[in-house]
């Protein structure tokens, strides 16, 4: 969590408190619980308070809200991180070293990107807090998968660097697709990196048909526009002509 986030968890630590009939605790002993917590994401913070009043009717301390939150290190990059990644797929020319998990809360928000980027980062970071406390659940690590840009330059200092920061092998950075041809010439079962891959592929078949249909609601949006703009203004021309032969009949 940031600073920015404290007056909001603050908030959710009053409402599990009084929903446990229990007073919230004095300024000394809430920093106990920002520090204890302030390392995660404040939507699984407030997940985990959620889970808590699943399970208890008391109020709970900081280790009971640390049982619901998930380990550290586990190589996921938090909402904000995930974020600032899923953008860069906005640009058709970027290459993008994301997680699917990443990937599929980028499926849901992109349709309103363009339009609405405040209520897309928001769509965003719901989506992506879902799909990896369910993955976590599944004890599913997450898996890192490259979404080819157009500008080939820029996409070999993307790879680079992601083999530098650990989150892509050499291997499957050097392959634009990791899917490799067995004995006799067969396609062996694909691997699970391939298989992210495909699964990848999927969700950017969704975006591009959502995409088109976002432009050809927008086209009709302003078809409709210009339609009613039209209607008005032939409205208008007839209570003109309406009042002009009007006054021309007084005597």
């Amino acid at each position: 969590m940031a600073p920015y986030d404290k007056p909001e968890f603050v908030a959710c630590l009053k409402r599990t408190f009084a929903t446990c009939r229990q007073p919230l605790p004095d300024g000394e002993v809430l920093s106990v619980y920002w520090a204890k917590l302030e390392p995660f994401p404040l939507e699984a913070v407030a997940a985990a308070l959620s889970k808590h009043l699943d399970v208890s009717s008391f109020a709970p301390t900081p280790a009971e809200i640390l049982k619901h939150l998930p380990k550290r290190g586990d190589d996921r990059p938090e909402a904000d991180e995930a974020w600032a990644i899923a953008i860069r797929a906005a640009d058709e020319q970027e290459t993008v070293v994301w997680t699917t998990e990443i990937a599929e809360a980028w499926a849901v928000a992109q349709p309103v990107f363009h339009g609405d980027e405040i209520g897309a980062r928001m769509a965003f970071k719901a989506a992506y807090a879902r799909i990896t406390e369910r993955n976590r659940g599944l004890n599913a690590a997450p898996q890192w998968v490259v979404s080819q840009g157009h500008d080939s330059a820029r996409r070999k200092e993307v790879l680079a660097q992601a083999v530098r920061e650990g989150r892509l092998q050499l291997e499957h950075a050097k392959a634009a697709v990791p899917l490799l041809a067995g004995p006799g010439g067969e396609k062996d079962e694909p691997t699970p990196d391939a298989k992210a891959v495909e699964n990848l592929q999927r969700i950017k078949d969704m975006l591009r048909g959502w995409q088109s249909a976002h432009d050809r609601a927008a086209a009709n949006r302003e078809r409709r526009a210009r339609e009613a703009a039209a209607a008005l203004d032939e409205a208008k021309r007839e209570i003109g002509r309406r009042v002009a032969a009007h006054m021309g009949a007084r005597p």
